[in-house]
């Protein structure tokens, strides 16, 4: 959208509302806006010069934000907005623009807006769901971690300092990236990360018993928290408050770098997809620091097809179960879909003939790809390059297909695998390293 302004030197030193139209659905709006003859772009003769100011005023009539004429460009979103403009998601309406004209040569002066729309589209969305910061015992502040997300390629990032809310604390502004509010309540009997809401619970973090942590879970549920029970099969800090009367909705499956804790936390999940149990697999890094290893953060990355790249519309996918999990950021991305567009996470009817489309790009050499139901491993494919992969695999009746790669690791890639052990797991160090999960799934289910 483009808008032509004419200010006429009468007009020197007034507040001029232009109104203009928002449409539906919109995620992120930018506006940019120019004139000629102003101190910031060229030089007059003489005295005379032009000075724009630039305001705007949201759906509401209510001030979003100004800097006066030191910026020609304003980023509004509900995960991020330009310095000196709040973040808002641009809602559907009449917002208005209000142009300063603090000083107006003698011939007056055109000002043009241009307006941006970039409109929600579901996409695929990379990020980390477990990270701690100084908020707790974490390396980095909130804008550092944000900051280090970018740079590995994450569009989006939840903060979850151990027992410790983001209530009262600012998101950090990062173009591109969404952080996202949690918190991990910790205690000697098992960890839970609870998602998207400020203060999840009342009182201290401290459960007296099954009982106590039983209520915090129920009043963060109450309050539209996202949760997800941490690590379950940790050998250090596993679950050990059951899962009856547990209110969860995911399970981390893949904690840090790969290990056989994270595999048998897998194994565990599929037993309970086994039963008929629909319950997201996420994964996390857990990331505190470096430890001398670049880039632990994001390692494992969990991936959402959302409908936008807002708060709510991540979480929501990761309760849906609309997720993959990889080694990294940039690494192996594996999808399924049925040939009916049905995808991960999705609920369909089960009809003979039916079959699910594997994909997987970059796949490395010597990495295997499995599809997997109820009755364990049925298709296999091993490359012998690297190459993008696709295949047509039957589907073998009504319950759950989902799609794992499996890799060993070699040489210096076992090398470092053992040191990091060494720092995290030491009973692990002499033990043998097993075929490891590259990238996994979650199911489509067919009923």
């Amino acid at each position: 959208m483009r808008i032509e302004y004419r200010v006429e030197p009468t007009q020197r030193k007034s507040y001029i509302y232009i109104p203009f139209e928002v449409p539906e659905n919109v995620e992120r709006m930018e506006i940019r806006y120019t004139y000629e003859g102003d101190h910031a772009n060229s030089r007059q003769t003489g005295k005379e010069k032009n000075v724009i100011d630039f305001a705007l005023l949201d759906n509401n009539g209510d001030d979003i934000g100004t800097r006066g004429s030191e910026i020609r460009h304003a980023v509004i979103s509900g995960t991020y907005s330009t310095p000196g403009f709040k973040k808002r998601e641009p809602a559907a309406g009449t917002w208005t623009i209000i142009l300063g004209a603090y000083q107006v040569v003698s011939k007056g002066v055109t000002v043009y807006y241009d307006i941006d729309f970039q409109y929600k589209k579901a996409r695929w969305l990379k990020g980390d769901t477990h990270s701690h910061t100084t908020n707790s015992d974490g390396k980095l502040d909130y804008k550092q971690l944000a900051l280090y997300a970018k740079k590995l390629g994450m569009d989006y990032i939840i903060i979850t300092d151990h027992n410790n809310s983001t209530e009262g604390k600012e998101m950090p502004d990062v173009d591109g990236i969404t952080c996202i509010r949690g918190l991990e309540l910790t205690s000697y009997f098992g960890h839970i990360n609870m998602w998207g809401v400020a203060k999840p619970y009342n009182g201290s973090f401290a459960s007296k018993d099954r009982e106590d942590f039983l209520k915090r879970n129920k009043q963060a549920r109450e309050r539209g928290a996202v949760q997800a029970i941490c690590h379950p099969l940790c050998s250090l800090c596993p679950w050990e408050y059951g899962y009856e009367g547990v209110e969860f909705d995911a399970l981390e499956v893949w904690n840090g770098p790969m290990r056989k804790d994270n595999l048998r936390a897998v194994e565990f999940w599929d037993g309970l997809l086994k039963e008929g149990k629909r319950i997201p697999a996420v994964g996390g890094s857990d990331f505190h620091r470096d430890y001398g290893f670049k880039y632990l953060l994001g390692q494992p990355t969990t991936t959402v097809y959302a409908k936008s790249q807002t708060p709510y519309d991540i979480l929501a996918a990761l309760k849906e179960g609309r997720s993959v999990l990889t080694h990294r950021t940039n690494s192996t991305f594996l999808t399924i879909e049925t040939a009916g567009g049905a995808m991960i996470g999705d609920a369909v009817k089960y009809k003979e003939g039916e079959e699910i489309i594997v994909k997987a790009k970059g796949l490395l050499r010597g990495h295997t790809v499995k599809v997997i139901d109820a009755e364990g491993v049925y298709y296999t494919y091993t490359a012998k390059r690297k190459q993008d992969f696709e295949a047509r695999v039957p589907v073998r009746g009504r319950g759950y297909v989902r799609a794992e790669i499996e890799y060993n690791k070699k040489g210096l890639f076992k090398l470092a695998h053992k040191l990091i052990m060494k720092f995290m797991l030491p009973k692990e160090v002499k033990e043998p390293v097993p075929p490891f999960i590259y990238a996994l799934t979650n199911p489509i289910y067919f009923e």
